[in-house]
């Protein structure tokens, strides 16, 4: 075993091997992917979040200069060529330096075993039954070894932060490290443990902090509004604005400061000095797309002050009316004529439930959908006691059927955007 250690290098046999492990490591989380030993330009470059395991030879230790943070940075600046503007969506995980050395040797000793083992189920190597006994033996307890020290190894979280004051510029990338829990049952659930714990990721977010980032960043310097989903995808670009887990975390926040006064105003969008589909104070369905705005309360104060009175100015005034004592009658009284009297309207069962069905365009959906929202759909949600639900129900056939590529994006974006039913078939 000890000769045949040696035919094995960190590069080309150890890494692999790590690598391996490590992928088989991670369970779904969080995290939109877990890339291991992956370069800069293979790692995502999009909104959701990634966990980038570095190799054993870019190790980290605390205090001194070393590996762990250059490639990092490599990888949180650029993406191949090009450089990476969604840098608020990586995370790094790294191996502790001192111990790397020893997961080398045992992977080495795990790799002998393992060659050992294979010859002799495949008579290259006879050994008597004693010995063919403790090969076996050798090599699960080799392979037990480095499972441990895989989990001791990688115990160092790495983000990056920035700290920002208005007018007064940027730092430069700081890098935190927060030791892992090697003993935890579930890494991935241990990464996401001591993420939230020292507020590196945001899974829920109160509206009154939503406010603040607003006012610092985005209200200003005259702006009374912003698009809501610039704000979004700002946080995941920018290092010194808060990591949230997702955009759900955002919409969540959303709807959570609508019905107040306090936070900010909504439209579904904005023409000219006009706000469409404009909510203050009152809970609504949200659709967070390219064409909604978030409003500066004091702004969307005094414009729906303005809506008011307008709606005010503009409302007739109804002429007196007269009621019959029967009761059968209704005299209205009109100037400079007689009363007429007119039959009340019977009063039927009242109207509890209203439900509809529409088909819409697939190639403008999406504006069709924004004037369901403003037409229909606020109709109910700007009235209190209103309960609305709202189901959309997708169909496609390709008679040649979907290719592997076509299905992985669809089903991949239906798990991100919490589909609570999506399969292909054959339809046959």
């Amino acid at each position: 075993m000890e000769e045949r250690k040696r035919r094995y290098h960190n590069k080309e046999h150890v890494f692999p091997a790590v690598r391996d492990r490590l992928e088989k490591t991670f369970a779904p989380g969080v995290f939109g992917g877990a890339h291991v030993f992956t370069p800069s330009s293979d790692v995502p470059d999009d909104w959701k979040l990634h966990l980038v395991v570095l190799p054993l030879d870019s190790a980290y230790s605390r205090g001194v200069p070393n590996n762990a943070v250059k490639a990092a940075t490599d990888i949180l600046t650029t993406r191949g060529d090009q450089p990476r503007l969604k840098q608020n969506r990586l995370i790094f995980l790294a191996a502790d330096y001192d111990i790397v050395s020893r997961l080398e040797d045992q992977v080495c000793s795990m790799l002998a075993w393992q060659s050992i083992v294979e010859d002799i189920k495949d008579l290259r190597l006879i050994l008597d039954q004693l010995q063919a006994g403790q090969a076996n033996k050798s090599l699960e307890d080799s392979n037990e070894a480095v499972r441990r020290t895989i989990r001791e190894v990688y115990k160092w979280l790495l983000t990056p932060v920035q700290e920002a004051r208005p007018g007064k510029g940027l730092s430069e990338v700081q890098w935190e490290s927060f030791p892992v829990n090697p003993g935890a049952a579930n890494l991935t659930q241990e990464i996401e443990r001591v993420l939230r714990e020292n507020e590196l990721l945001i899974t829920e977010w109160a509206p009154v902090h939503l406010n603040t980032m607003l006012k610092t960043w985005f209200w200003k310097n005259g702006t009374q509004d912003v698009s809501a989903m610039e704000t979004w995808q700002k946080t995941c670009q920018y290092l010194y604005l808060p990591r949230l887990k997702d955009d759900m975390v955002f919409r969540s926040t959303l709807i959570a400061g609508s019905d107040s006064r306090e936070f900010f105003g909504m439209a579904q969008a904005k023409d000219g000095d006009k706000y469409i589909g404009f909510t203050f104070g009152r809970s609504t369905l949200i659709v967070l797309d390219s064409t909604m705005v978030l409003i500066e309360p004091a702004a969307a104060a005094a414009y729906d002050a303005e809506q008011k009175a307008a709606q005010q100015h503009a409302q007739p005034v109804a002429p007196p009316n007269v009621v019959d004592p029967s009761g059968a009658n209704v005299i209205t009284g009109k100037p400079g004529a007689a009363a007429t009297p007119q039959r009340t309207a019977a009063v039927g069962p009242l109207k509890r439930r209203f439900y509809a069905s529409v088909q819409l365009d697939p190639i403008v959906a999406k504006k069709q959908f924004s004037d369901i929202v403003d037409e229909v759909l606020l109709q109910f949600t700007s009235r209190p006691g209103v309960t609305v639900r709202v189901a959309i129900d997708i169909q496609a056939e390709l008679p040649a059927g979907f290719d592997d590529a076509v299905q992985r994006a669809v089903k991949e974006n239906c798990n991100v955007l919490r589909f609570s039913s999506s399969e292909f078939e054959t339809g046959e």
